[in-house]
């Protein structure tokens, strides 16, 4: 891209245009703001001191230079920009237009490492003009970056210092080399930062790699403003400088390291919440090679289970699934066979999937609880063509905002289900249209198998604290604020979201998070390798991301979520990466046809700050010949639980692999499936709810909820008593609201009674249940879900 880059002449703008030589952009001009008769301005987002320099550095880099002057009026200072007339921001504006205009430039380079207060205002700058922030620094380690701007030859000096330790009758004129190891003793015995991003001390760069010539001080004037005996402040004024010949020229590219190289770490314990220190990467994987090894030469087991239907494996085919095709790139690991003839490891082959062809009719629905979170769920944009699907889909969710008192900024998670991904532009340039504000909602966009006629299924989640009339209202005083992140400028942190939706959104102690794929951050390219690289580097993006939003968040605060992949095959290393890096996060994991930007795997999660205080366990039942498995989460409090419910056939071990599957064993797995009823469905519906709502503090026991036993049906773990009696709200104390539950089910396309079996029973059992929770719910179809014989896949939640 043409770039022009924001200089104030320090050591940061530099070397971020340093990075983005290395990443293929081209410099084509300088921009500056500075001050009207002074050395400097009381700013909060501009380096002044030393603008007197900058004309001499452009002309050291050969480049043009565009200045305008600034007052430096900070007048807006909030956490999110609003333009306003006189505020030093809409200077920015000013220059960067007219810099647009005369050279026709794409992005603009910015050094911001660590100020949310520059950030913001930058990219709001560049949103309006249509510009790509290029902010490479961004949340680097402060001292490795230091580091690195030595060895790649910047040769600045400090010419301001307001810290702690820093004096300046002894630092100011010294290099960055001269000064880094004190700058690092002071960062040890102070907390100073060491690239100075605090304020503790500002440069001038002399030369660097970009430079055609380099500059001499000939003579300075040293300012004192602020003669404190124990943090002095001064800076220093340049009255000559003039410029050299370069004896040797060096190359950015030599240099500077490249988008790959800042996720060299992927390997790394350092990386992982709960890596296993005494385990490499590499080490890992032999002792996988093993486990398949064994879990291959077990595969006698699973043909005596064949062999008890009159069965044999046809282990060399794999399973047509219709229509679509989706490619995958993952190595063949050995080519050891067994006498068995099974292969010890398949490479997944290409998969073929089954659309639903069948009717989708979910309704919108909203469950809203006394806290003021409201979800809502079953929109589908149905119409002859996508632009008309994808309007009726948003204006639905606009009018379910509206009447129930919200608004769409009140929105903070958005999930989109759409027919093709590779017609994201249209369906992204119409929801951007309808999310046209400040810190939208986070979202997650994968495709679904949906009938020809539906080309988007969406659900979304809405936080409003005050709450409509006829709702009981909280106690405002220590009102519920919003934190959003929405991080637009591309670094080497994680990937920037340009467009109409945020990394992160931040409810009290509720953190949903964007749908994560596998994007190198700083060339927004999906990462080469398959399945385990982009397994790894998708969850590094989780942890920064949850890191950044919360400043003791980690990757282990996830409480759940849904793994997408575009393959059965990747679910076990899918899992296994997950399982690494967390402890009792419960995960569900959803074959899908395609994802964003041809990803192989999408993660999906929510977090809560005290994660550490929540409890797991795994319970299970049968209903009729249907087995069902349960994972819940819930905290101390139990002001939020989740659970993610396994309906199954029973006729596959989890390590089944599709390839080992024979025809007849498809069909028997599809028709004890088909012949679900409503009956089982409901009890199956009626034991998720239960325990989601289990020891609820504001219910007394859901007798009339648990599980209706009879002769034909397992004991599950709930008393026996009927799931037909009436539910009245005589469960509730007087004043006491219901809580709001939300449940996602997923069914597999191929084996599944009738979609229409599953919606009427989750309306009627809505109904049912209505003076007991309100229940928001989507249907959605799936290619294939955890494993083989799984045809049934709920997502519950409720939290407050």
């Amino acid at each position: 891209m043409r770039v022009v880059a924001m200089v104030s002449g320090g050591k940061d703008s530099c070397y971020n245009m340093m990075q983005c030589v290395a990443e293929g952009h081209e410099i084509v001009a300088l921009a500056n703001l500075h001050p009207k008769d002074r050395d400097e301005l009381d700013s909060f987002m501009y380096q002044t001191v030393g603008h007197m320099g900058i004309e001499i550095l452009a002309k050291a880099m050969g480049l043009p230079l565009y200045r305008r002057e600034t007052k430096g009026k900070s007048t807006q200072t909030g956490k999110y920009y609003v333009p306003t007339d006189d505020d030093e921001v809409e200077d920015l504006y000013t220059l960067l237009e007219e810099t647009k205009k005369e050279l026709n430039v794409e992005a603009v380079a910015v050094g911001a490492i660590l100020s949310d207060y520059q950030r913001v205002r930058v990219e709001n700058v560049c949103s309006r003009l249509n510009l790509v922030s290029l902010a490479y620094l961004w949340r680097r380690d402060q001292t490795e970056l230091l580091q690195e701007m030595i060895d790649c030859h910047v040769h600045a000096i400090i010419i301001k210092v307001a810290a702690l330790g820093l004096l300046p009758d002894r630092h100011l004129g010294k290099s960055l080399r001269e000064i880094q190891p004190h700058l690092i003793k002071m960062r040890d015995k102070y907390g100073l930062n060491v690239c100075g991003e605090g304020g503790e001390y500002e440069t001038f760069t002399l030369d660097c790699p970009l430079f055609k010539q380099k500059i001499f001080v000939e003579d300075v004037q040293t300012i004192i403003s602020s003669n404190d005996p124990v943090c002095p402040v001064g800076y220093i004024n340049f009255t000559k400088l003039s410029l050299h010949p370069k004896d040797h020229l060096h190359s950015c590219d030599m240099l500077v390291k490249k988008s790959l190289d800042y996720i060299s770490d992927l390997n790394e314990s350092t990386y992982s919440d709960l890596s296993d220190p005494d385990l490499s990467e590499t080490e890992l994987e032999l002792i996988e090679k093993e486990t398949r090894l064994r879990e291959s030469l077990s595969q006698n087991e699973l043909i005596s289970r064949s062999n008890s239907f009159g069965r044999k494996i046809a282990s060399s085919s794999p399973i047509p699934i219709l229509t679509k095709s989706a490619s995958v790139e993952e190595p063949t690991i050995g080519s050891i066979t067994l006498a068995t003839s099974i292969p010890m490891t398949l490479p997944p082959s290409p998969m073929i999937f089954e659309r639903e062809f069948r009717p989708l009719t979910n309704s919108p629905v909203v469950a809203i609880n006394r806290k003021g979170w409201m979800w809502v769920a079953g929109i589908q944009g149905c119409a002859p063509n996508l632009e008309e699907g994808m309007t009726n889909a948003m204006t639905q969710l606009k009018t379910m905002a509206i009447e129930n008192g919200y608004e769409m900024s009140d929105y903070c998670f958005v999930t989109v289900y759409v027919r093709s991904i590779a017609e994201y532009l249209t369906q992204n340039r119409i929801y951007a249209n309808a999310m046209n504000f400040q810190n939208p909602p986070t979202r997650v966009c994968v495709e679904c198998p949906l009938p020809e006629d539906c080309h988007v299924v969406m659900e979304a989640v809405a936080f409003r604290p005050e709450q409509n009339e006829g709702r009981p209202k909280e106690n405002n005083n220590n009102t519920v604020k919003r934190h959003t992140m929405h991080i637009q400028g591309i670094s080497h942190w994680a990937p920037a979201n340009i467009g109409p939706y945020s990394q992160s959104t931040k409810i009290d102690e509720i953190t949903y998070i964007s749908g994560q794929v596998a994007l190198v951050p700083g060339s927004m390219t999906i990462i080469d390798g398959g399945i385990r690289p982009q397994c790894k580097l998708a969850l590094r993006h989780i942890s920064r991301i949850a890191k950044a939003m919360n400043a003791q968040g980690q990757l282990r605060d996830v409480v759940q979520g849904i793994c997408f992949v575009t393959h059965p095959a990747f679910i076990s290393e899918a899992r296994r990466q997950w399982e690494r890096r967390t402890t009792n996060a419960i995960m569900d994991y959803i074959v899908v046809p395609a994802l964003p930007r041809n990803a192989l795997v999408e993660w999906q999660v929510w977090a809560h700050t005290h994660n550490d205080s929540f409890d797991y366990e795994e319970t299970g039942c049968s209903v009729k010949e249907y087995t069902i498995s349960i994972r819940r989460r819930w905290n101390y409090e139990n002001n939020c639980a989740a659970i993610i419910c396994y309906v199954s056939t029973g006729l596959a071990s989890s390590t089944t692999q599709l390839t080992q599957l024979s025809d007849d064993i498809l069909t028997s797995h599809r028709q004890v499936a088909q012949n679900l009823t409503a009956e089982s469905f409901d009890e199956i519906l009626t034991y998720v709810v239960n325990r989601l709502l289990k020891d609820y503090p504001a219910l007394k026991r859901l007798d009339s909820l648990s599980l209706q036993q009879t002769d034909e049906s397992a004991t599950c773990d709930e008393p026996a008593t009927s799931a037909t009696t009436s539910t009245t709200n005589n469960h509730l104390p007087k004043n006491a609201s219901i809580p709001a539950i939300h449940l996602k089910v997923f069914y597999q396309v191929t084996a599944t009674p009738s979609v229409e079996l599953l919606l009427n029973t989750l309306q009627d059992f809505r109904t049912k249940v209505a003076d007991t929770a309100e229940i928001a719910y989507t249907v959605l179809p799936a290619c294939s879900l955890h494993n083989f014989s799984t045809f049934l896949s709920i997502c519950g939640i409720r939290h407050e």
